[in-house]
């Protein structure tokens, strides 16, 4: 789905009204990276479906590598909360992503009660199959980028990730969406993966770096 470009819709086929957020600085910007976050999400799809991968599985699998990267101990109950899923939807995926050699079970090493997941050097190597296309042709063009463009980028990007966690938090709360904030959420994640290398909720070029 499309943010409207300046204007909102009205019942009863009226003429459409201007946007409230329309003449705000960096409006946009919000369309040029919605353009952006399509197009990485349409090659998304393609790749996941050659290897065989549901969305789901994507997500979850992403899940599993964000948490491995940093650290910490992700199990079936986080993979559920994170991308709201049932219980059983959460095994069904969980044993799909097994069976095809992505992640394995094993003890966690501080609360033995508990199975932790790990991401395999299989799906590394399938990630940067994956997304090594993707990751040449952004890279190729963050490369004739100045060091002041890259820095901004740095610096920007992941305060407006934030910003669609924030506004992610406030629709989850019953508030409507403004416009803005519907569309910089179909956009920053995918801009950020491929700027930063920090994966969105999607197997993405941060799987392709290990």
């Amino acid at each position: 789905m499309q943010a409207d470009e300046g204007t909102t819709s009205t019942p009863d086929g009226a003429p459409p009204e201007p946007s409230a957020h329309r003449d705000r600085r960096g409006f946009d910007v919000l369309f040029l990276l919605q353009h952006f976050s399509t197009e990485a999400e349409r090659y998304a799809d393609q790749v996941r479906r050659r290897y065989g991968l549901a969305h789901k599985d994507v997500h979850a699998l992403n899940e599993v590598m964000q948490a491995n990267r940093e650290g910490r101990p992700v199990r079936a109950g986080d993979i559920a909360r994170r991308l709201v899923l049932s219980g059983s939807a959460t095994t069904t995926v969980i044993k799909r992503l097994v069976s095809a050699g992505h992640i394995v079970r094993s003890i966690d090493p501080r609360d033995r009660r508990e199975v932790s997941l790990r991401a395999t050097e299989h799906a590394y190597r399938a990630g940067r199959e994956m997304f090594a296309p993707m990751t040449e042709e952004v890279l190729a063009v963050l490369e004739d980028c100045g060091d002041d463009e890259i820095e901004v980028l740095r610096r920007r990007l992941p305060q407006l990730t934030d910003a669609v966690r924030r506004a992610g938090r406030r629709a989850a709360e019953g508030g409507p969406p403004t416009a803005a904030a519907t569309t910089a959420a179909t956009a920053t994640a995918a801009a950020t993966t491929a700027a930063t290398g920090t994966a969105p909720p999607a197997l993405g070029p941060s799987a392709a770096t290990g």
